[in-house]
């Protein structure tokens, strides 16, 4: 049956495809956006949404928008193929980690929240602490350090099935990281390790009150980029294993802090 508008292809589309719940969401929300299935109404929105979100989110909607297209003119339930799309660039700023000693900084910092307990009845400062390292360490996505359970641990690793892709990954822990970890079990209801203590919204409010606290820029996404970063600080290559990338070129373009990675920054030699 046809179709007018990319409210109505989204949940056939999805229907096809094994994705994440954050994805899905993504999805819908872009679809109800955008409305009707049209190259002027496409544009219009492309361009609107340059002007509100960074070229990056940008594209990307752009690029859930013509996969449902193509989809849906695959399918047949659209008579018209995209074509006339607006083209966009994606203008990205230099990537931004903190550095080790920032990292350790936060850590002791945790300690001030020692003893304020959350609604979940979680210590404040043992949630923000384990959070911390296990991000750190794991290099996981947030959705997934909240969905890490105590079945993950074996010893002193910890081993998942990443939500996005779908790809096994496995990660060595420092005893302290194994300690913080052990603390929260000791209060969760359900097995998880952080993820029982708070929602994300109140995840990212606690977060950013640490962060204020020692006058630090970012947010949690920071753990993930910082931990690939100090990876590939000890071992060129690791960053990119260390995040679970498939593409060799994603961590150098969207991870890498290569102000820290002096000695991997492609230089010259001298002349003069």
């Amino acid at each position: 049956m046809p179709v007018e508008t990319f409210a109505e292809i989204a949940p056939q589309y999805l229907a096809e495809r094994v994705v994440s719940r954050a994805y899905a969401n993504n999805v819908t929300r872009v679809a109800a956006r955008i409305g009707a299935v049209t190259v002027e109404r496409l544009n219009r929105y492309i361009m609107t949404r340059a002007e509100k979100v960074s070229g990056i989110t940008a594209r990307s909607e752009r690029t859930i928008a013509l996969c449902m297209w193509r989809w849906a003119y695959d399918r047949g339930l659209i008579d018209v193929a995209p074509r006339g799309v607006l083209k966009m660039k994606a203008r990205k700023k230099p990537t931004k980690a903190w550095t080790v000693e920032q990292l350790r900084q936060l850590v002791k910092a945790t300690e001030q929240f020692n003893g304020r307990r959350m609604r979940s009845g979680a210590d404040l400062g043992q949630f923000l602490r384990t959070w911390t390292l296990v991000a750190y360490e794991t290099g996981a996505r947030f959705g997934d350090v909240m969905a890490f359970h105590r079945d993950h641990l074996d010893g002193d690793t910890l081993a998942w099935v990443q939500s996005k892709t779908g790809d096994p990954l496995t990660r060595v822990l420092t005893p302290a990281c194994i300690e913080a970890c052990k603390a929260m079990l000791a209060g969760s209801p359900d097995g998880r390790i952080v993820g029982w203590a708070c929602g994300a919204r109140e995840a990212m409010r606690v977060m950013r009150k640490l962060l204020d606290s020692q006058g630090l820029g970012g947010s949690s996404k920071w753990l993930r980029r910082s931990g690939a970063t100090h990876c590939e600080m000890e071992t060129p290559g690791a960053g990119r294993l260390h995040l679970g990338h498939r593409s060799p070129a994603l961590f150098e373009q969207a991870y890498a802090d290569w102000s820290q990675l002096r000695t991997k920054t492609p230089r010259t030699p001298r002349l003069a």
